[in-house]
Parts: structure tokens; sequence; C-alpha cells
């Protein structure tokens, strides 16, 4: 969600919005907007309705988390890209900056090898010791 922070105002200028996806609490996820510094939402699913029914649901991870995805939906709610990914390889949101503004002759997303740090090791086992 970093790097969709890092480019938010490009993927602004490009005409698209940003909302993350949660199916943990509010007040976590409001503390993880905060902690990250996100200019834009993250969306509680609690029910794990929404990540269900988009087909972004991983069951094996802490009790059901949403996997990492990316939409992109046009004003008239048609979805014109959707990827779903691993946790180690993701979209770099300037990929996503590029679709959106070469719509019309738009390649394929290459992407990104993610390798967490440390800390990312220590959050991801805090949280599910906490869990």
């Amino acid at each position: 969600m970093a790097d969709y922070r890092e480019h938010y105002q490009e993927i602004r200028s490009a005409g698209a919005s940003v909302v993350a996806v949660s199916v943990d609490a509010p007040d976590e996820s409001e503390a993880l907007r905060v902690h990250l510094s996100l200019p834009f939402p993250i969306l509680c699913d609690t029910e794990r309705r929404v990540v269900r029914d988009w087909g972004i649901y991983n069951s094996r991870e802490k009790g059901g988390t949403a996997k990492p995805a990316v939409f992109i939906i046009d004003p008239s709610q048609v979805v014109r890209y959707a990827t779903v990914d691993a946790v180690v390889r993701r979209v770099p949101a300037a990929e996503i900056i590029s679709l959106l503004q070469n719509a019309a002759k738009a390649e394929p997303v290459r992407r990104r090898l993610y390798v967490p740090l440390f800390s990312d090791w220590i959050s991801a086992i805090r949280n599910l010791i906490q869990r």
C-alpha cells in the first residue's frame, strides 16, 4: 500500500481514486492507515462478503484475509482491469498509472518482486500471535 501512497497524486491525476479493502476491524484499519500515512480510505469488510464475492478471499491465512488485488472500475461501474496477486509479486503503482493513462493501448502489466523486510516479518508474527 505504501507504493500506492507514493503514487497517489499521479493516480488521482489520471482520473482514478484509490480505496483499500480490509477484513480487519475499523479501529485496526484506521490505525494501519495512520501508521502508513495513507491518503486514501481503508474500507472494512469484517464479514468478508466483498472479498468472497470478488474472489480475493484467502481462507488459509489468519482466519481469512484478502489477497492483494487491484481492480480498475470505470465510471459506468464496469471492471476494466483486475489482477489478484501473490504476497511476493504485486503490480507496481507506476504500471497502474500507465494503464490508466493509456487505456486504449495498454500492454500486459509486469509484476514486481516484493521481498518483505525483517520488520514486515516481525509485524506478521506479532499479528499472528495477537489472533
